[in-house]
């Protein structure tokens, strides 16, 4: 009896682990998504209101020919 609950504990304990490994994921890959997605978007605003000189059409604004 002794070592079933020592397994079943094992077990108990790799499940919490696991859950709390993938919440740690989750949280992870969502904020990685997020802040791309907003700093994609301030780039493209900027790109099509041409206040960044390295955005689309960098070409056309240098100044060294």
């Amino acid at each position: 009896m002794d070592k079933i609950l020592k397994i079943a504990g094992i077990v108990v304990v790799a499940w919490i682990a696991l859950g709390l490994l993938g919440l740690i994921f989750k949280f992870l890959v969502g904020a990685v998504f997020w802040v791309g997605l907003i700093a994609g978007g301030i780039w493209l605003f900027s790109a099509v209101t041409g206040r960044n000189r390295r955005a689309m059409g960098a070409e056309r604004h240098s100044t060294l020919h």
